[in-house]
């Protein structure tokens, strides 16, 4: 079976391969101006959300659609199904299975929720979130973002900003930018909020140039990519949080013309209104990047073959 389960598990040919299939989806949905594709159909996807998710839910839901899958989808598991009685994931994945589902795309409040559904699953599980741990469909879709916008993902100068201790998007990121070529990041966090030992091990082990600083201006100048995050609340007490980073118009003054904004949403108010009508802030491009890459990775993951 194939799992997406994190973001290191892919090689550089096989995101460059998945990237040109992920356009030309694209392609072929602008030319049916929406109307679905088909090219999965007879296939069924089950979304099991734990956490709350607007983007990545509905886009995997949109994104089966489109290729003619059937959908059963729940929102909130935590609260509204066995698990509110005591039910292991383990069971419910279990459980799940004998429903015959193709594949199963799980969000999941627990480190390594994935991990584990995948080991005990007879159909392939595709990680959408697991806690403080990992995001690889969203990691993709930020790089794809990336290519698309910039027209490259090798020798880019990427400032990763924000909540880094509890951020799962940043670290995925993190891992696939160390794929390419000369790229550096540079990590942007308040006191207390950095990034974690386990991914400047791995930078470092894989060659790829990084620094960590909380001088919002001076790395701002530098970017090629800014990729802002909000703080986690949900994850820690951050009542006692004394510095907020926010980028507003007047820090889009600092940025490259060719650099861009990203954010994974949903945003809270480290990025104000007002930068919206600014031409570099891509976060809503990048939003919608993400069923496309998700129709890709589907195909994938369901050995489907394409002419």
């Amino acid at each position: 079976m194939r799992h997406v389960l994190e973001a290191q598990q892919f090689d550089r040919r096989f995101i460059e391969t998945l990237f040109a299939r992920t356009a030309e989806l694209e392609h072929l949905i602008d030319q049916k101006n929406g109307q679905q594709i088909r090219l999965l159909e007879g296939n069924m996807m089950f979304t099991i959300f734990y956490e709350p998710s607007t983007r990545t839910r509905v886009s995997f839901n949109a994104a089966a659609q489109h290729l003619g899958m059937q959908v059963v989808s729940t929102e909130n598991a935590r609260e509204f199904s066995s698990a509110a009685k005591g039910e292991t994931l383990e069971d419910t994945i279990k459980t799940l299975c004998q429903y015959r589902p193709d594949v199963i795309v799980l969000r999941h409040n627990e480190t390594g929720a994935a991990e584990r559904a995948a080991a005990i699953s007879s159909v392939p599980i595709i990680n959408a979130g697991d806690g403080m741990g990992q995001h690889p469909t969203q990691a993709l879709l930020d790089l794809y973002t990336i290519q698309k916008e910039l027209g490259r993902s090798d020798n880019l100068h990427v400032v990763i900003g924000g909540d880094l201790a509890h951020g799962r998007t940043a670290r995925s990121l993190a891992y696939l930018l160390a794929k390419f070529k000369a790229n550096q990041i540079t990590f942007l966090a308040p006191p207390g909020l950095e990034i974690g030992r386990d991914i400047t091990d791995h930078l470092t082990k894989q060659g790829t140039k990084f620094n960590e600083t909380s001088d919002i201006e001076s790395a701002l100048k530098l970017a090629d990519v800014v990729y802002w995050t909000r703080v986690q609340k949900e994850r820690f007490d951050s009542s006692k949080l004394a510095q907020t980073f926010v980028i507003d118009a007047k820090d889009m003054i600092l940025l490259k013309k060719d650099a861009i904004l990203m954010h994974p949403l949903p945003r809270v108010d480290e990025i104000t209104p007002a930068v919206d009508s600014d031409p570099r802030a891509a976060y809503f491009r990048q939003a919608g990047n993400g069923m496309f890459i998700r129709m890709a990775l589907l195909e994938w993951v369901l050995e489907k073959n394409h002419d």
